[in-house]
Order: structure tokens, then sequence, then C-alpha cells
């Protein structure tokens, strides 16, 4: 899974990119926020960071369609476009997530941060 992004002002786009299947576009004018709230979910179940694309113009060049999909093509981006300053935790172990535990997190489990860095998960203004 990966999310890419459009780089271009005042554009909004983005692709949600699953592995194996075709993309999601979708615009939101919350876009970094929406983004924020993913990756620190991603993260807290994969304990790896979510890679995040930044592409200058338009996201169809690098969006898996459906027929893309069946015919076993992945569309992402290059890693050059790779914004690696989206990576804001570093992992808890040198183990992947997946090879650690395969029991679901506790409600009581605290999401891990990054430096000054929190993810959020209610709007700040509630706070």
């Amino acid at each position: 899974m990966a999310l890419s992004k459009s780089t271009e002002a005042n554009n909004n786009e983005f692709v949600v990119h699953v592995r194996g299947e075709y993309d999601y576009r979708f615009i939101c004018e919350l876009r970094d926020d929406m983004f924020e709230q993913i990756k620190a979910c991603f993260f807290h179940l994969m304990n790896e960071n979510l890679p995040v694309f930044g592409v200058p113009g338009k996201l169809k060049s690098h969006c898996t369609s459906k027929n893309d999909a069946k015919a076993g093509q992945d569309k992402i981006p290059p890693e050059s476009y790779r914004l690696r300053n989206e990576d804001l935790y570093e992992p808890l172990t040198d183990t992947p997530a997946a090879q650690t535990s395969s029991t679901a997190p506790d409600e009581d489990d605290e999401l891990p941060t990054a430096g000054n860095h929190r993810p959020s998960f209610v709007n700040p203004k509630l706070d």
C-alpha cells in the first residue's frame, strides 16, 4: 500500500495504491490532515512508514486501472518521487510487524510517536 499526491499548487488530488488491485483516486481539501491520520494508523498496524509519493502534474499516469490490475500491472510512481520527509516514525524494533505477532493490539495500546510529532485521531480543535 502507498499514497501519492499531486505536488501542483491548489491540486488536492491523491491516489491510494493497493498492491495487486486497482487504485483509488480522490480529491479532498483536507488531504494533508487525512494523510496524517492514515500514516499514523498504518504505522500503528505495520510498524513501518507508509510510502508517500509526490507527483508533479496529474496522477492518472501513476494510477492502476481495473484493466491494469487484471493484467497484473501495478502503476506506482518511481522511487525518485518518494517523499522521505513524510516518513515520520521510527520502527519500534528491527523485526517487521508481520513477523512479530499476529494478535491485534489492545485497546489501551498507545500509538508510537516520533520526536515531537504525535499521531492524532481526534480533532485537535476539540481537545
